[in-house]
């Protein structure tokens, strides 16, 4: 079964390192003109581009602004020409997977590709896991816990939730969330992206 689940995944994280290779070529940077831009270390740029490591998700974004584009053009294998009869639908069978950071958490996107005000995707946190780093910022995070539970604290106050159980906060609170429980927890994520002032 666990074949089943990595297969797909290790496929489309290897495209991050791919794409991020050939945006930066593109736009005639080198590796240390990127890490530059971006505030990443060059090395972390090698290791991303030679799919050596997960990146967080605070990498993926700053990557993203430094080349310009949206998180989707890092994520998807092939970018569907814009304004097509399907611009606005994500087909389950073309969702981007990948893995972020050393957590084990694996995320699934959903949003259809090209630039959007919300994003939404499908997280999945192992048991005695959970993100290292949450992005903050303006705008607005939520979600509905599909499976499992999970422990939520926005601002030092802690809940733990439930399948079933939905929440909404502002990006700027300071937040994290845990999987205290022995079964892996699956969210569905919805942020408002704002294009400034991550943190």
């Amino acid at each position: 079964m666990n074949k089943q689940i990595q297969s797909p995944t290790l496929s489309l994280e290897a495209n991050i390192g791919l794409r991020v290779r050939q945006m930066r070529k593109l736009r005639g940077l080198t590796i240390n003109e990127l890490a530059a831009k971006a505030g990443v270390s060059a090395g972390a740029i090698s290791q991303i581009e030679r799919n050596q490591t997960n990146p967080t998700v605070r990498m993926l974004e700053q990557l993203r602004i430094a080349l310009g584009v949206p998180l989707t053009a890092l994520l998807d294998a092939n970018e569907p020409p814009a304004g097509g009869p399907e611009h606005f639908v994500r087909r389950r069978q073309d969702r981007p997977h990948f893995h972020v950071g050393e957590s084990g958490v694996a995320k699934e996107l959903l949003s259809p590709s090209g630039e959007h005000d919300l994003q939404f995707m499908l997280i999945a946190i192992p048991p005695g896991s959970g993100p290292r780093e949450m992005l903050m910022g303006n705008g607005e995070k939520a979600g509905l816990l599909l499976e499992g539970e999970l422990s939520l604290t926005v601002s030092g106050d802690s809940v733990t939730l439930m399948a079933g159980d939905s929440f909404q906060f502002k990006s700027h609170l300071t937040h994290s969330v845990f999987n205290h429980g022995s079964e892996t927890a699956k969210v569905l994520w919805i942020m408002q992206i704002q294009q400034h002032h991550h943190l």
